[in-house]
């Protein structure tokens, strides 16, 4: 078990676990920084496994179909990665109208009557009237004054038309099909205009029941001219195929859920939210205007949004509960619904005026448009996933080329976080294994879509998918039964033949069989759902929790509603219901209807089932009451524990009973508390560290700023690999340094015994012991006589945890956390001391060299007078010259000699300077071989002045004593709560080695001990005052210490600006002043100037000469001390 913990891949995946439920727990969805960073997180690890794939896994090239198919699989894995990735982009914004939805209808409600008139219609092609009924008689029932209903008829019934003559709503047939719903649209619109003429229409399903608001929360959205259409989510009233095949509608959500609850808010945010068919209202004027509802796509709906975009106008998402419809109610027509609109989305792709070939189209609606496109061609990967195991069994096609350990580092940790990130972004609307087993089901019919529209995209049929049928009987599907109980049983056999062959499993077999478990699960899932179970109920049942009244020929009576239907209800409770028998008549008061009459259909142990027999108008009452008011009975969030269940349950498995879901929740609750109890004892009394007041500049006073960068590396800033030397030997054999090393490893050892205080001392301790006990024996006439007495062995051995001091209120961390910041001090101050060393050796290293050019100087000068002073004393010999001329050459002389030892003694001073500094003598012709001035380190840029504080290491270390007093504060205040320590002791004892640790000599002792001096005479209080005092010290110190760095850099970035043009002047005027000496030298020679007039003038010439020496020594020393002040060098180690 410990090498499997201490392996990379347990601990990148554990870690990836961690963050995934630290995420999922405290993550806030609202929060675009919470979305943002979860997100991140996903898509960097999706990203990171993409390019493993890509990179490590595919086969060589020459392997033939097993090549091409693992290509195949690799492009449409990537196609569904890539959908992932937009998708976490695009859920990164939301919008949220409900607020415009408020103001919107009060702003209706107060116009009255004057308010914008509104056709409604239902679009009906072979439903039964009790699906049509509700719809028709929920549309008559809204709430709304300038309203008119239009049923829109594409199969010419004359009963319907005879109804909605009856009912007083409008009636539209027309003599063909052609178009399908779009066709059936337009028919409408153009017969409406002729009567009605609204400027908005609602559009309806036939069996989508609408709210009696529904028309004032959506109207008002209209008040934005850019808005042509405003589109609510589709609500089933009923569970989808899925949900109830696997037993799953109270805890499992259908996969629309996610799409208008969570992906339809994201695209309103980029305003490409589109149509989805039904239960939306748009201005008659624009699609007019656009030729009418588009009839180039079996999905008009979504054609409908990117037709009213193209002319500048866009779908807005309301995403409120408006109306209630029917789900597909067998898995068949849920399959097809589904190719149908995968089907559409294709036309749509591949139609000139669509959005990706035509014009008109944001790059927004777009990238929207192509993220449906990539929803469907992700559908044949799910299809891959099922059949590559099986190809791997029997063919020996493999599509993945590693091994379990590089899946478990690149494939797991993705998966892990996506379907975290999937279960938390849609609020408990994903669920693992749930979602692909709903992707799974239709992935095949999609796959075979996908291909039929490669061939030939149009002239398919439309297909209506069917509602309200008889679902009173089980139907096997048997062509999806076939196909996904034979995928099983091939799993099945080929991972069992891998495990029963008692050959060694490859890398290969591990991952899939892996693979194979995991696609069982899903293939057994697909294969449940495909089996339709009876929905015995010819209305659907609303859970309703309401009293009740009861009226009989016995008297009247309490009751309560557990459920009610169009045609019926379940009651129970009451004395009088418990009375009545099966047949007998009696009359239920329902709210919003009155009363109403009713049988007893049947006995249940707690109640009665009634069915209902009012009047045609109670009917329509009631219709009106249950789906006006009523909430939906299919759930609406995962409930993971209970979608498990009832999986485990479909399959034939038993489902954990009561008393292990009790257990299971304790033990739950026993691991939540033992986590809060951690995180009560991480808590820290140290506050809040205050920024300190510094008052930064936005730029230096002077100097040009450059590209803000990192410290560079001292080696970097040296260009003189001699002066490299030095430094490289200095920084192993300097004292003070090693003297500053010290201290750094001394804080760090000192923190990591501070921390070492955080986890409990494990101890052994054992005794060994005889002892005689001498007993008093009789007396006798001279005294007590002692009796021999008793010798006894003891032994005894304990082990455990004494005196462990729980720290709940945070006093040892932060005593461990001053400690640590202590030792990051004393690295920092190790760093300022090897960077002042860098610099020091660097400004002695120059100083020499500038020293050495000086002596050169003198030198050359007392040469020349030397000359000139023996030529001088010639020309007396001769009678050319006086004594007095003779004095002033050797006087001239000796002053020039009193300058060279000067300069002999400044270069063997700096020589001994070095030596001190690089720690062991250097050699006496170091420096001599470069000339002067050449450069001997590279030029420096200043970036911005807070730059310092991250930079400068000394003010790191004066910051890392504010970090250490801080600490020390929280510290001196947690001393005065309690102390609570813990001594944990288990061993045996005995009279006998060898029975020592026997179960019957066994011992263990607990002691949870809490210790609070109550007084003290204020030494807590006065601890906690020093340690604030001492934390303000800090931070005055700290802002000194900035203070004195931007004064410092300040200082020789000003030194820098003005030493340039110092240097050019002078280097000009001694470019001068050698011309004025060459041509006094020549004037000399030829008579017309004496001597000593010539002297001068040289001797002006040398003095400037050192001046510019000097002038380039100060530059250069002033560029490495901008080079530390701005605090480079000290990152190197």
């Amino acid at each position: 078990m410990s090498h499997l913990i201490a392996t990379p891949e347990f601990q990148l995946n554990a870690l990836v676990a961690g963050l995934a439920l630290l995420l999922m727990t405290w993550g806030r969805v609202e929060r675009i920084g919470h979305r943002a960073f979860f997100g991140a997180l996903t898509a960097l690890l999706l990203m990171r496994y993409a390019v493993w794939r890509v990179v490590a896994t595919m086969p060589p090239s020459d392997l033939g179909f097993e090549t091409l198919f693992a290509w195949v699989f690799l492009f449409f894995e990537l196609t569904a990665i890539v959908y992932t990735l937009m998708s976490i982009h695009m859920l990164l914004r939301r919008r949220d109208n409900h607020g415009l939805a408020d103001r919107g209808e009060a702003a209706l409600r107060g116009r009255g009557e004057q308010v914008p008139a509104l056709d409604v219609f239902i679009c009906t092609y072979n439903e039964e009237l009790a699906v049509l009924e509700k719809t028709i008689i929920a549309a008559q029932a809204i709430d709304y004054p300038q309203l008119k209903v239009w049923v829109l008829d594409d199969t010419r019934r004359d009963w319907l038309r005879d109804y909605c003559e009856r009912r007083g709503v409008h009636y539209a047939r027309r003599p063909d099909n052609s178009h399908a719903k779009a066709g059936n649209l337009n028919n409408g619109l153009r017969l409406s205009a002729e009567v009605t003429n609204a400027p908005f229409i609602l559009v309806l399903d036939a069996d989508f029941a609408p709210q009696r608001q529904i028309a004032y929360r959506m109207l008002g959205l209209f008040d934005d001219p850019k808005v042509g259409l405003v589109q609510t989510p589709q609500f089933y009233y009923n569970a989808d195929p899925i949900q109830h095949n696997l037993r799953a509608t109270n805890s499992w959500v259908d996969e629309q859920r996610v799409f208008f609850d969570v992906l339809q808010p994201a695209k309103d945010a980029a305003d490409s939210a589109f149509c989805v068919g039904t239960s939306f209202i748009v201005r008659r004027d624009l699609i007019t205007a656009a030729g009418g509802f588009p009839v180039g796509s079996v999905c008009e709906d979504i054609h409908t949004t990117y037709l009213l975009l193209r002319h500048g106008h866009i779908t807005r998402w309301l995403g409120e509960r408006l109306s209630h419809g029917l789900s597909a109610e067998s898995i068949v027509d849920y399959i097809n619904q589904r190719s149908r609109w995968c089907l559409g989305t294709v036309q749509l792709a591949l139609l000139p005026q669509g959005p990706l070939r035509g014009k008109g189209y944001s790059l927004s609606a777009r990238l929207h448009f192509l993220h449906g496109v990539l929803h469907w061609l992700g559908k044949p990967f799910m299809a891959m996933i099922m059949v590559a195991p099986a190809l791997y069994w029997y063919a020996g096609v493999s599509v993945f080329h590693a091994t379990p350990q590089a899946f478990a580092a690149y494939g797991l940790p993705p998966l892990v976080m996506f379907w975290a990130y999937s279960y938390w972004i849609s609020q408990r609307r994903c669920l693992p294994v749930f979602s692909e087993v709903s992707q799974l089901v239709a992935a095949m019919a999609v796959t075979s879509t996908l291909l039929a529209a490669m061939l030939k995209p149009f002239g398919h049929p439309f297909k209506v998918t069917a509602k309200g049928l008889d679902r009173s009987k089980t139907v096997v599907h048997w062509k999806l039964v076939a196909v996904f109980g034979g995928l099983l049983v091939a799993l099945q056999g080929g991972g069992a033949s891998a495990v029963m062959s008692g050959a060694a499993l490859t890398p290969g077999d591990q991952l899939n069989l892996v693979w194979t478990g995991i696609a069982l699960i899903l293939c057994l899932g697909a294969l449940i759902a495909c089996v339709d179970l009876p929905r015995p109920d010819l209305e659907e049942r609303f859970p309703w929790r309401a009293a009740t009244r009861l009226r009989t020929a016995m008297g009247e009576g309490d009751s309560r509603f557990v459920n009610i239907a169009v045609d019926g209800a379940l009651l129970e409770g009451g004395a009088l219901l418990k009375r009545l028998h099966v047949g007998q008549p009696l009359e239920v008061y329902v709210e919003a209807v009155g009363w109403l009459p009713a049988l007893v259909a049947g006995r249940r142990r707690t109640g009665a089932e009634l069915r209902f027999a009012g009047t045609e108008t109670q009917r329509e009452q009631l219709v009106s009451h249950v789906f006006n008011v009523l909430p939906s009975h299919v759930a609406v969030q995962v409930r993971p524990w209970g979608a498990a269940s009832a999986l485990l349950a479909s399959a034939g498995f038993r489902a954990p009973g009561a008393g292990f879901v009790r257990l299971f929740l304790r033990l739950s609750l026993l691991v939540l508390a033992a986590g809060l109890l951690l995180v009560v004892s991480g808590c820290n009394l140290t506050p809040p560290l205050k920024q300190p007041d510094l008052a930064l500049p936005s730029s230096w006073p002077a100097g040009k700023a450059g590209p803000a960068s990192e410290p560079a590396d001292w080696r970097s800033f040296v260009r003189d690999d001699e002066l490299r030397g030095l430094i490289a030997t200095a920084l192993t054999q300097n004292r003070d340094l090693r003297v500053y090393a010290a201290h750094a490893r001394e804080a760090r050892a000192a923190y990591a015994g501070s921390r070492a205080s955080l986890f409990p001392q494990i101890g052994l301790s054992s005794h060994a012991q005889r002892a005689q006990t001498t007993t008093q024996g009789s007396l006798s006439p001279v005294g007590n006589v002692p009796s021999d007495g008793r010798i006894s062995n003891s032994f005894d051995v304990q082990a455990g945890v004494t005196s462990y001091e729980l720290d709940f209120f945070g006093r040892q961390q932060s005593t461990a956390q001053q400690s640590g910041s202590l030792a990051e001090a004393g690295d920092k101050d190790f760093a300022a001391a090897r960077m002042s060393l860098v610099g020091e050796v660097t400004n002695a290293y120059l100083t020499l060299r500038a020293d050495r050019a000086q002596l050169a100087l003198a030198s050359a000068n007392e040469a020349a007078l030397s000359s000139n002073a023996d030529m001088i004393g010639r020309a007396k010999a001769a009678g050319g010259a006086a004594q007095l001329d003779v004095f002033r050459a050797q006087s001239l002389l000796q002053n020039a000699r009193v300058r060279q030892e000067e300069y002999r003694m400044r270069v063997a001073q700096d020589l001994q300077g070095l030596n001190v500094l690089v720690g062991q003598p250097v050699s006496p012709d170091i420096g001599a071989a470069r000339p002067w001035p050449e450069q001997s380190t590279e030029s420096v840029a200043a970036d911005l002045p807070s730059s310092l504080l991250q930079r400068r290491p000394d003010l790191l270390a004066a910051y890392a004593r504010v970090e250490a007093a801080n600490s020390g504060v929280g510290a001196a205040k947690a001393a005065m709560l309690p102390t609570i320590s813990l001594t944990a002791l288990a061993g045996g004892v005995s009279g006998q080695l060898s029975t020592l640790l026997s179960s019957g000599s066994r011992s263990w002792a607990g002691v949870l001990g809490v210790s609070l001096p109550l007084f003290d005479w204020g030494r807590r209080s006065a601890n906690i005052t020093g340690s604030e005092e001492r934390l303000a010290a800090a931070m005055a110190s700290y802002e000194s210490a900035a203070q004195v760095a931007f004064r410092e850099t300040a200082n020789a970035l000003i030194a820098s600006d003005h030493l340039r043009p110092q240097l050019q002047a002078q280097q000009s005027r001694v470019q001068a002043l050698e011309n004025v000496a060459r041509i006094s030298r020549t004037r000399f020679r030829s008579g017309l100037e004496d001597y000593f007039s010539s002297q001068d003038a040289q001797r002006e010439l040398y003095s400037e000469q050192q001046q510019l020496i000097e002038l380039q020594l100060k530059e250069a020393v002033n560029m490495v001390n901008l080079y530390k002040a701005l605090g480079g060098g000290w990152s190197s180690t």
